[in-house]
């Protein structure tokens, strides 16, 4: 588990995977107005909110901290809408830097975008700003090129990035975004509205729970009046200006966004006013000002209701004004009022606003009305503060006469809009950005206030630029279950096994046989092999595994090196010893299983090469058995059947219980039912049969079975085959007893015939003579001490962990092989 600390040391968050960290930072609006731009990052995934420039700066200063993220990584810009702020830094992010992703905005930002960015190179690319420019018109064809569209309430998706766009309301075309992330959704509002105006659509609720909420804190506390009294007040200061006063009004606005609800409204008072204010006239300077009339016709199907309405009943273009002159250049403006002029830009920094302030701030009847959100730093701020003087763009001053009142139009949320929003989502996490510090720390204080002791817990951000946000999310895991696996209906309690399949996010279940169907992937089996070292004796090895696994299957493999001996264990794994090679190779297909069996033979193997008892076991002969293993598989299984299938069948259990997690008797019927996963199999505990689907199971159950039959087996029958040289000694101590059998024998049948006859000394001789002392008896004493031997390693062995005592035991009280004592009173 990593610990997350802030550089003075102090703990923010304890994590166990990094993956599971969802990092907020701003890049642009941190504490601050303008330049917007919000990094999003989660499970490897990169998203940018907006790439905007700001107002109030110049050149790259203007520029967010666009080298805080590596641009190649990022995977998606997403882009809320046209204006400079939020869009004029897209161009240089996607011809001047690494930036691979892909970049999407609404249609009609899109179309808009272009020109509000093509007017902005107009304005700030000199002939002496050229080495320092941003980007020029081709840098702007060809990103444009690459921007795509998304429609409202649609989703996309990119590398299991899930995105949706919803209605903004404070622009034309203008979305917020719901982007999901594993499970994780975090809603950017950008800037929005929830009121209603003239031409857009409010603000909606994407309905879905969210995450984490980025939302702007323009107004920090602040709350606007009705947009009633906003428009009486604005058209009373207009009216009192070039009416009252004669004098010119100025309005600085923005080309296109907001400009258009001003002269909705404009439009709509003098046509009501026709008599009184028919001598003033109305202008619309901008160099976009008749374009901007296309494009809101092109659109209207993106307005509300009100303006698609108006324009289906009269035909006409809702923005094709009668009372409003378009003109391109301010030379046509008159000097002396009085007239209304709407000019850009609306920051008043340079450009025809800035000029047409300068020449008509000396005179008291004119007046200057602010209708927009105004930017730190700027004229436009600093001019709401009524200084005496101005500085004039070329330089010096300018006495400041002119009336100045301010009367906000912007279309972003006040205190009462933005609460009552947060309050609707109710994310657990709330990021504030595109505020001004003080408003934004004083929106934040409101909020925890407000929710503290109740039962929505919220959490709420105020970031820096490239201060990041981190949270811990675990994120969502549901797999699908398709194609043949799904072609039952599951159960309650019902499990199910496949490969898991995953990509970008998204879990499949699927049958090894439908990979290639759903997701193209074709299945292939990893041969793995592995050369473990040993030095003992293939005898040895195959006693030490057919005590782990059972009696095991050998084959080998003749060429001109040597001989090859396999062994198959649980027919899954192969276990090679060559004559000619050191070591031991074992070779398997690798999956869950087979690897866990693989792992089980070579800690067998090594502990062979660790063992010293074990080696000894092997080394010396054995009484009263051989390790011969040529025995017939009749044999073999004529062996088994003499043991006690009753005793089995007890003690059948205790090993099952040690093997599988789950194992019921059932007395009933007669049978161990075991389980393992989602197989099943049933044991006769009067036969030892086994039924089940699963061979793999079944040949497991069956290894189980026989290493029961050979623990209870006495030891004689589980010692393993002698080299080759010790059986040749044993074989001919083994004919030698036979032949002293013969004799014996023949002496005690001719001593049985003459007692018949009635020739009672005859029968004694012979019977001396088969049971007089042998002339091989020094070779039995040797024999005696072979056993002596043998008996020793026996209890060697057993004191290093062999087979219990009371198998010993049950070989010393049998008969030894090839005894000639008569049990039946008749033979004698």
């Amino acid at each position: 588990m990593s610990v997350k600390r802030k550089a003075e040391g102090v703990v923010t968050v304890a994590v166990e995977d990094e993956n599971d960290l969802l990092r907020i930072t701003p890049l642009g609006a941190g504490r601050e107005v303008g330049r917007s731009c919000i990094c999003l990052q989660y499970k490897g995934k990169t998203v940018m909110l907006d790439c905007g420039l700001h107002a109030g700066r110049s050149g790259p200063n203007s520029l967010p901290f666009l080298d805080q993220i590596d641009p190649a990584t990022v995977d998606v810009l997403l882009v809320s809408h046209f204006h400079i702020d939020h869009a004029a830094a897209v161009p240089h992010y996607l011809e001047r830097t690494t930036f691979k992703g892909r970049t999407f905005m609404t249609r009609p930002t899109k179309g808009i975008f272009r020109w509000l960015a093509k007017d902005y190179i107009r304005v700030t690319n000199t002939s002496d700003s050229d080495s320092t420019a941003l980007y020029n018109e081709a840098d702007l064809v060809s990103a444009h090129a690459k921007i795509e569209e998304i429609d409202v309430h649609q989703q996309v998706e990119v590398n299991g990035i899930k995105f949706t766009a919803f209605n903004a309301g404070h622009v034309l075309g203008a979305a917020m975004f719901l982007v999901e992330i594993a499970g994780v959704k975090v809603l950017y509002t950008g800037d929005y509205s929830r009121e209603e105006d003239r031409h857009l659509v409010a603000a909606e609720n994407p309905g879905v729970a969210v995450s984490v909420l980025i939302t702007e804190s323009t107004y920090g506390l602040r709350s606007h009046d009705s947009r009633i009294e906003r428009e009486k007040n604005f058209m009373k200061q207009v009216r009192d200006i070039v009416v009252r006063r004669r004098g010119c009004c100025l309005l600085p606005v923005s080309a296109l966004g907001r400009t258009q609800e001003l002269l909705l409204i404009l439009e709509e008072y003098w046509s009501r006013n026709l008599q009184e204010l028919d001598g003033v006239p109305i202008y619309f300077v901008s160099s976009l000002g008749k374009l901007g009339t296309r494009l809101y016709q092109t659109y209207i199907m993106h307005m509300n209701q009100r303006i698609q309405q108006q324009f289906n009943r009269t035909g006409r273009n809702p923005f094709d004004f009668k009372h409003i002159k378009t003109r391109v250049d301010f030379s046509e403006v008159p000097e002396m009022g009085p007239c209304v002029v709407l000019a850009t830009p609306g920051m008043l920094q340079n450009g025809v606003s800035r000029l047409l302030l300068e020449r008509w701030a000396p005179r008291p009847e004119n007046g200057l009305i602010i209708t927009g959100y105004s930017v730190e730093k700027t004229l436009a701020r600093n001019i709401t503060n009524k200084p005496p003087t101005i500085a004039g763009i070329a330089g010096g001053t300018i006495p400041r006469r002119l009336s100045v009142d301010n009367i906000s139009f912007s279309a972003h949320v006040d205190y009462t809009q933005n609460s009552a929003f947060i309050d609707e989502i109710r994310a657990p996490h709330v990021v504030l950005v595109h505020g001004e510090e003080n408003a934004m720390l004083d929106l934040r204080a409101n909020l925890v206030d407000k929710y503290r002791g109740s039962d929505y817990e919220i959490t709420v951000h105020t970031p820096r630029n490239t201060r990041t946000v981190e949270m811990v999310f675990h994120g969502e895991k549901t797999a699908r279950v398709m194609g043949g696996l799904a072609s039952k209906a599951p159960r309650d309690g019902h499990s199910c096994a496949g490969v898991l399949v995953e990509k970008d996010f998204n879990y499949t279940l699927l049958d090894v046989g439908d990979l290639r169907e759903f997701t193209g992937v074709t299945p292939v089996a990893v041969e793995q092999q592995l050369r473990v070292p040993y030095s003992s004796a293939f005898s040895l090895l195959r006693y030490h595994l057919e005590q782990m696994f059972g009696e095991l299957p050998l084959t080998t493999e003749t060429s001109s090196s040597g001989t090859t001996s396999i062994l198959r264990v649980y027919d899954a794994v192969d276990v090679l010893h060559s004559s000619w090679k050191g070591g031991v190779e074992i070779e398997w297909d690798g999956n869950a299983l087979n690897d866990m069996v693989a792992d089980s033979v070579v800690a067998v193997v090594l502990n062979i090469e660790s063992s010293p008892a074990s080696v000894k076991l092997t080394q010396g002969a054995c009484e009263g058995h051989s390790h011969d293993t040529s025995a017939s598989k009749s044999q073999e299984t004529e062996r088994v059947r003499s043991d006690s299938v009753a005793d089995i069948s007890a003690k059948l259990v205790l090993f099952m219980k040690q093997q599988f997690a789950h194992v019921e008797r059932d007395d009933a019927q007669k049978k161990l039912v075991v389980r393992l996963n989602e197989l099943s199999a049933a044991v006769s505990t009067e036969t030892l049969d086994i039924e089940t689907e699963s061979a793999l199971l079944r040949s497991r159950i069956a290894a189980i079975i026989a290493r029961v039959r050979h623990t209870m087996r006495p030891l004689a029958h589980n010692s393993e085959p002698l080299p080759e040289e010790q059986l040749e000694v044993l074989q001919t101590g083994a004919d030698k007893e036979k032949e002293k059998d013969k004799v014996e024998a023949a002496s005690l049948a001719e001593a049985a015939k003459a007692l018949e006859n009635g020739d009672e000394a005859k029968a004694i001789v012979a019977g001396d003579d088969g049971l007089a002392p042998n002339a091989d008896d020094d070779d039995d004493d040797d024999g005696a001490r072979d056993s002596s031997d043998n008996s020793s390693a026996i209890s060697s062995s057993s004191d290093a962990g062999s087979d219990n005592e009371d198998d010993a035991a049950e070989q010393l009280d049998e008969p030894q092989s090839g005894s000639a004592v008569a049990d039946d009173p008749n033979e004698a």
